[in-house]
């Protein structure tokens, strides 16, 4: 039988990250996944590895292109058998980047697409927490120290979830680096709702940091409705751009 000084809250566990180095500069993250509730171990290793298989498979032309530096360095104009290798090895690399060039703007959109989807998860995850923090009242237990202490559990896991939602967030910035590099490319080709999206996107990012840093996000800080304000108006525009963007198909 439980007694009166044992607490009903269990703290949330803290995992340790990982990363994959890449041999083209950066890394592979481990990655919380807010929807699963508290991360473990466990969890941060299968979402290392589910991104693993599709990264090796995006660096297969840069390999190729690898290949054929490899090839010029070891070119030797008496042996026809180095050229031929040059040959092949630059030919493999050719019939990657004339489909890159095509498909940049289908990917820019897709991301896009990724990118909203991933934004409205953090809002809704950021509402949850103002809604739970909101009924904490630790007034309500001065005198029974044990729901005193789930209260105050209660709150440090709140906390938590919240430090935890920042690094979620924080993983859109490679992302947005990425997409700023492809717009280079094939920013010109892209239609006015990917554009459009493009701007915004930012934006809303920059404003949940500003939400997640401190705010109505705390217990007893004024101002609460007003971030639950900004946070519907920020999920209003990212549907609007959602909406926007499936129509392009």
């Amino acid at each position: 039988m439980a007694t009166e000084q044992e607490t009903i809250c269990v703290p949330f566990p803290k995992p340790r990250s990982m990363s994959i180095r890449l041999p083209f500069g950066g890394k592979l993250n481990s990655v919380t996944d807010i929807s699963k509730g508290p991360p473990t171990d466990c969890t941060l290793v299968h979402g290392l590895m589910l991104q693993l298989s599709p990264a090796l498979a995006s660096v297969e032309c840069f390999l190729k292109v690898l290949k054929v530096v490899l090839a010029l360095k070891d070119i030797d104009i008496t042996k026809p058998a180095s050229i031929t290798a040059i040959i092949t090895a630059a030919t493999d690399a050719a019939k990657c980047f004339a489909a890159v060039v095509i498909n940049i703007p289908f990917m820019i959109i897709d991301i896009l697409k990724l990118l909203i989807a991933y934004l409205k998860c953090i809002i809704e995850a950021v509402r949850s927490i103002l809604a739970f923090q909101v009924g904490i009242n630790l007034g309500d237990a001065e005198d029974n120290p044990a729901i005193s202490l789930s209260l105050n559990c209660a709150q440090d896991n709140a906390a938590a979830s919240t430090a935890q939602l920042r690094e979620a967030l924080e993983l859109i910035t490679p992302l947005l680096e990425l997409l700023k590099t492809l717009l280079s490319i094939a920013g010109a080709a892209l239609p006015g709702p990917a554009q459009n999206a493009t701007n915004a996107i930012p934006e809303v990012v920059d404003t949940l940091k500003l939400a997640l840093a401190g705010g109505g996000v705390s217990v007893g800080v004024p101002g609460t409705q007003d971030t639950i304000q900004t946070l519907d108006d920020l999920k209003n525009t990212l549907e609007q751009l959602q909406d926007s963007l499936e129509a392009l198909g």
